[in-house]
């Protein structure tokens, strides 16, 4: 591959070409886009430039998020506190521990141009390793990754024959499905999160702990209990608004994360419904705003903190070839129960009882 074929690919002259790979300010904008989309197209590396950065590592690496086609909230959520934020800002702290700098991506599956642009990042060499923040285990991402045979980790979700960590999901539901019940609650219902209609494998772990432990405890499964929201807390207030509708509402709500879980309390704060008294409230991720809220939180811990460094240390593994490609670490992280006035009295105290 050289510049000439990338000359042909873009309809200009390789000394055109040339120009932009070592002038591009001498280039006029709308041919040097040209030229540099068919660069990614062809996955063409100029060769001095490779040659410099084999020998010299970037010593970056980046946190791709794939989302679909809307994500699950507007902007202005986007930029409030999510889990998503969270795990970023974990991984800029562990990255600057093993100095490394840290970059974000994001890509949409409705932009034709957005899987070349994290091509780009892979073959003009621009970062060591990625880690990969996906929904699903098809994800083009993951198979881009794949088939270049570059250093990649997935976080959140367990994908075959890949480097992963994943959160218990399934336990951690069946954990706190089985409290509820076993402390009196016999309408629990499930604010199961969705993203663009899709079931989410998160989700869909989740599921089935939620139905182990109704039956374990001798609950019927009702479908008008498992209620589809997407992850913001409006959706979480809309939501719980159309419960409070029904003429049997129920005696417990799990929420998909503790941002739904703030619409559920002020939903049911509005409309004096007492909590936990009436209706018991429960959320995912344990936000440190949990402890704040009025009442106070009940949610589900998620160990971020071990789940990045061991990400980032597999991953700086592979690129520095301490580890070999095909020696898989994957990981399953257990989660814990932070009990608060939301769910009621001590725990060990009303299971003695």
């Amino acid at each position: 591959m050289t510049i000439k074929d990338v000359a042909r690919r873009a309809g200009v002259s390789f000394q055109t070409v040339s120009l932009v790979l070592n002038h591009p300010e001498k280039v006029a904008r709308t041919t040097r886009e040209t030229i540099e989309a068919a660069m990614r197209e062809l996955d063409f590396v100029p060769s001095l430039a490779a040659r410099s950065l084999r020998k010299k590592p970037s010593r970056s690496i980046a946190c791709v998020f794939s989302v679909g086609a809307q994500p699950y909230d507007d902007l202005s959520g986007m930029m409030q506190e999510t889990y998503q934020g969270i795990v970023l800002q974990t991984f800029a702290h562990v990255a600057d521990q093993f100095g490394y700098t840290l970059i974000h991506r994001r890509w949409r599956s409705d932009d034709p141009e957005g899987l070349g642009k994290i091509s780009s990042l892979v073959s003009e060499a621009r970062v060591d390793g990625i880690v990969v923040f996906a929904d699903r285990r098809d994800d083009p991402l993951i198979a881009m990754l794949q088939a270049k045979r570059f250093p990649f980790f997935v976080f959140g979700l367990d994908v075959a024959d890949t480097h992963y960590a994943m959160r218990a999901e399934r336990d951690a539901m069946y954990q706190m499905v089985r409290y509820l019940a076993q402390t009196g609650s016999t309408s629990i219902c499930f604010f199961k999160g969705e993203r663009d209609g899709r079931r989410l494998r998160a989700v869909t772990e989740r599921l089935r702990g939620y139905q182990e432990a109704l039956a374990e405890a001798g609950l019927p499964l009702r479908d008008d209990l498992v209620i589809p929201c997407d992850w913001s807390s409006e959706s979480g207030r809309r939501v719980t608004l159309g419960l409070l509708e029904r003429q049997s509402r129920p005696d417990a709500i799990v929420a998909a994360n503790d941002r739904v879980a703030f619409g559920v309390l002020k939903a049911l704060h509005d409309h004096g419904v007492r909590v936990p008294e009436d209706i018991r409230v429960v959320g995912f991720d344990n936000f440190v705003q949990c402890a704040y809220t009025i009442p106070s939180l009940t949610s589900i811990e998620v160990p971020t903190l071990e789940m990045v460094r061991f990400a980032f240390s597999t991953l700086v593994e592979i690129v520095e070839g301490t580890r070999p490609a095909d020696d898989l670490a994957q990981k399953l992280f257990p989660t814990r129960l932070v009990f608060r006035d939301s769910t009621g009295p001590d725990p060990e105290t009303q299971l003695q009882g």
